[in-house]
């Protein structure tokens, strides 16, 4: 931050802080970029990749200024059953005047009077209740806009930005959910994490946008492949994550095969050109859940088994079930940076 003069204020440090975590993986090319091509990281530029990558703060603003409309619709519906109130007040009143005066000996022409004076009151009581029936559904409108421009910022900060699946956020918030209903369940639950083959060599050859379009493949190909109870997500850079609920190893390696064989099939096509790329493949590991498992070691376990389809050739899907004896448990789940980065 010092070395492009970027103000040591909380806002930045959270973009700064970002980046460093490499959460956002969009953030980090478009930073690198920046500086690759010795543009200005100024005030504007920062405030640009803040609202475009940071999107939990968008979220948080969205919620503040929901939060004000809502607490101001909230008062015009006091104020509309109070008004409510004060008028069947009113109204009750009126009948209790006008009866007041009949009795007996009251004439035709009392009665008369009386209940023109009810029919008068029951009129005004209608055309008030009317008005504020009006008000209160223009109100109870404003709330349900309200209610969908809150839920569509809150899935917008679970979202990844350039696939349209899920972020690592959202990732790990449903990671922890799912092991946690199936510790109390019983019901089996699998983890996908898969990875694409030789991603950093292609991006390098065909550039970032013809990169953005393999990732956006990929993901296409996890979501068609996936169930509507399963979770698919961009774990980090070219790698995702697939959350399979109430999923058996078995059943879980041929959903990861089935991925794995429709990412193999799809040609991949320069739009400008119409020229063909080739192919790109997908090499995916499954971990099973155990009853002691956190969402850190279900992920130290599938990483593992991913781990090992990359060593063994690639473009396959290792398991608990299919890793060689012992291969999960000794291989680091997080392999060394040059070791992950030869094994792309």
């Amino acid at each position: 931050m010092a070395e492009h003069g970027v103000a040591p204020v909380p806002e930045n440090y959270a973009l700064w802080y970002r980046y460093a975590s490499g959460q956002t993986p969009d953030l980090n090319q478009a930073l690198d970029e920046r500086v690759s091509d010795g543009l200005p990281i100024d005030p504007a530029a920062v405030d640009e990749l803040r609202e475009r990558y940071l999107n939990d703060a968008k979220l948080t603003a969205v919620t503040l200024d929901t939060g004000e409309k809502l607490n101001s619709e909230l008062n015009q519906i006091i104020e509309i059953i109070e008004s409510s109130s004060g008028n069947s007040t009113a109204f009750g009143h009126s009948v209790r005047e006008a009866s007041a005066g009949l009795s007996a000996k009251s004439t035709p022409t009392d009665v008369r009077n009386a209940v023109k004076s009810i029919l008068e009151a029951s009129r005004d009581m209608e055309a008030r209740s009317q008005e504020l029936e009006e008000r209160l559904k223009a109100t109870s409108s404003e709330v349900t806009e309200l209610q969908q421009t809150l839920e569509a910022a809150r899935s917008e900060a679970r979202t990844d930005a350039l696939t349209g699946v899920a972020n690592r956020k959202a990732f790990d918030e449903t990671l922890s959910r799912e092991i946690s209903q199936a510790r109390e369940s019983g019901q089996p639950l699998c983890l996908l994490i898969g990875d694409i083959d030789h991603f950093k060599k292609f991006n390098d050859t065909f550039g970032h946008r013809t990169g953005d379009q393999v990732l956006r493949l990929v993901a296409s190909c996890l979501n068609n492949g996936t169930r509507q109870s399963d979770m698919v997500a961009r774990y980090g850079g070219e790698e995702f994550g697939v959350v399979l609920p109430s999923t058996t190893t078995e059943e879980a390696e041929q959903i990861a095969n089935k991925i794995r064989e429709a990412v193999q099939s799809r040609e991949l096509v320069k739009r400008s050109t119409g020229e063909s790329l080739g192919r790109v493949t997908m090499s995916l590991g499954v971990g099973s859940f155990r009853p002691s498992d956190e969402s850190a070691s279900l992920i130290e376990r599938a990483d593992a088994c991913l781990y090992e389809a990359k060593r063994n050739g690639r473009n396959q899907v290792r398991s608990e079930l299919s890793a060689p004896a012992g291969a999960p448990a000794s291989t680091p789940a997080r392999a060394p940076a040059s070791a992950r980065a030869m094994a792309g």
